[in-house]
This record gives structure tokens, C-alpha cells and sequence, in this order.
């Protein structure tokens, strides 16, 4: 039985701040967004062939889904090569390289001025501009953003598959504690493994060239490339205070422990998590079935 996430996400275009704002901002509800980057020459410019003559001699760190990166937040690959050959790799067919959170701008700040920061939200973090890249099957796993910031994320070549889950159902996909990860496959789900799966219910889209998909803070994404693409990440501070502090906290100390106790206790931890997980998600359960 395939997860239910086939609740659709809304699309508007040229919407206005104030409707934007009531609408999604305030009540953090996915939307995607047309027109989101008004008229900024990015859409026409920015492709794979310009990208190699820009930026091609930059030296990237690619990143593969690993089994046994599951536990792991994805800070550092040894994989390294030039951006141009990344970007060879990536338009000749499938691939599970994949570059994310690429700060491009920090080695060409130029490229600022093929686009303005839309009006309709407040708190652009321009320094945190980030580019993402991959190959044909590549896929960025289920997680939450640690931080739990706002993504606009706009779409320049290719298309992306989008799954989203709202964060209630954050114990029912078996969240591990102390990061923003699940060891859950939806796209196969083991519901002997994690019966919790049959309560929660998910959004799909497709993100095609000049789509933007507003993604609030703490919804957790599931992103596969559908033929080798790129497209772009602004963020946005979170509207209200207490998530901030939440996604200070969540930086600054639950990650660090988690860090540290995974050197310590090496597969322990991991095992130790999962328990937790495992429990978190029966007891959901259980208080969804009383309430019935």
C-alpha cells in the first residue's frame, strides 16, 4: 500500500503580499508560488552552459545517499571535483550525486544582480542564498530543516518531486531524536516496520522551470530530481519567535550533543535512537486510536 500523499498543494501566481502573508506565511501552508521572482533575468540566464562558463572552475563537494548516512546531517563529502565536470555528470543521465546547499554566490557575488528578493515576505537571510544541484534519480532524503527557517525554492532546469509532511506528524515518520532525520522510505513504505505510516497523509508536487514552492519551517521534504536539474533556495527567519529559538537550540546545542554522542557511543547511539523513535511513534498511535 502506497503512502498517502496525494493531497494537493495550492498554485497561484502573482499573488500579493497581503494575501500571501494571511494566506501561508502566518498559518505556515506550502503554496506554490508563479511569478515568485517577478521579472529577474535568472529564469531566461541561468542554465547548465552558463553556470560552466561562471563557475565552472569552482571546486564542489558532492554528496551520495548512503545507508549508513541515515543518522547523519550532511556537512562534509569526500567526494570533491570541479563544478563545471559535476555539471557534465549531471546532464549526461542518472546519477545519485548530488550538491546541495552550494553558496555559488560567495565565489560570484555578481550573480545577486539576476535577481531581486520578492516583497511579499519579510526576513530574506541573504547571506544563507543557496543553490542546489543533481543528476536524474538523485534524491535528497526525508528531513526537516534544523533550523526551521522558511525556503522558498524555485526551480531553473529540470523538474523536482516534492513530498511534504506537516510537522504533526513528526513521531508518526519515526523522527530520531536529537536531529531533523527518518530512517522512513515513502516510496516504500515498510508499515510492519513503522505501522505509524498509515496515520500520517502527505503533499506531492512537481516543480517545473519558474515554479516556486514555499516551504514552511518545520515541514519535512522529501525532494527526487526527475531528470538532471537546478534550481534555488531564499530563506526566510521563521514569523514567530519561539520557533527561531527553537532552530537556535536545535544548532547550537541538540546537534552538537548528537555529534558528540555518536563519537562516543559509535552504533549504540544510533541503536539508542531508534528505540526512542520507536516508542515516540507507538504511543502516538495509541492516543490516535483512543481518540477514535
Amino acid at each position: 500500500m502506497a503512502l498517502d500523499f496525494k493531497h494537493p498543494v495550492d498554485r497561484v501566481e502573482n499573488i500579493s503580499r497581503e494575501e500571501f502573508q494571511e494566506k501561508y506565511m502566518k498559518p505556515q501552508k506550502p503554496v506554490v508560488l508563479r511569478g515568485f521572482l517577478g521579472d529577474s533575468v535568472c529564469y531566461d540566464k541561468w542554465s547548465f552552459d552558463y553556470f560552466k562558463k561562471v563557475a565552472g572552475e569552482v571546486e564542489i563537494q558532492c554528496f551520495r545517499n548512503l545507508e549508513e548516512d541515515l543518522d547523519k546531517t550532511l556537512k562534509k563529502s569526500d567526494i570533491k571535483m570541479k563544478f563545471g565536470d559535476y555539471l557534465d555528470i549531471i546532464e549526461k543521465g542518472p546519477t545519485d550525486l548530488r550538491l546541495h546547499l552550494f553558496n555559488v554566490f560567495k565565489h560570484h557575488p555578481e550573480l545577486y544582480d539576476d535577481f531581486t528578493f520578492p516583497k511579499i515576505a519579510d526576513n530574506f537571510l541573504k547571506k544563507f542564498c543557496y543553490m542546489f544541484f543533481g543528476g536524474h534519480g538523485s534524491v535528497a532524503r526525508m528531513h526537516q530543516d534544523i533550523d526551521l527557517s522558511n525556503v522558498f525554492l524555485t526551480q531553473f532546469e529540470g523538474q523536482r518531486r516534492v513530498v511534504l509532511f506537516a510537522p504533526e506528524y513528526s513521531e508518526l515518520l519515526y523522527r530520531y531524536p536529537f536531529n531533523v532525520h527518518t530512517g522512513v522510505d515513502i516510496n516504500n513504505p515498510d508499515y510492519e516496520r513503522f505501522p505509524g505510516l498509515e496515520f500520517v497523509k502527505g503533499q506531492e508536487v512537481i516543480l517545473s522551470h519558474g515554479d516556486t514552492l514555499f516551504m514552511p519551517g518545520e515541514y519535512w521534504h522529501y525532494i527526487e530530481y526527475v531528470g538532471g536539474g537546478f534550481g534555488m533556495s531564499l530563506r526566510t527567519m521563521n514569523p514567530y519567535i519561539s520557533k527561531r529559538a527553537e532552530g537556535v537550540y536545535k544548532i547550537l546545542v541538540l546537534s552538537k550533543i548528537d555529534d558528540w554522542m555518536r563519537g562516543a557511543m559509535g552504533d549504540k547511539w544510533f541503536e539508542h535512537k531508534k528505540k526512542i523513535a520507536d516508542e515516540r511513534a507507538a504511543k502516538a498511535i495509541k492516543e490516535l486510536q483512543e481518540s477514535n
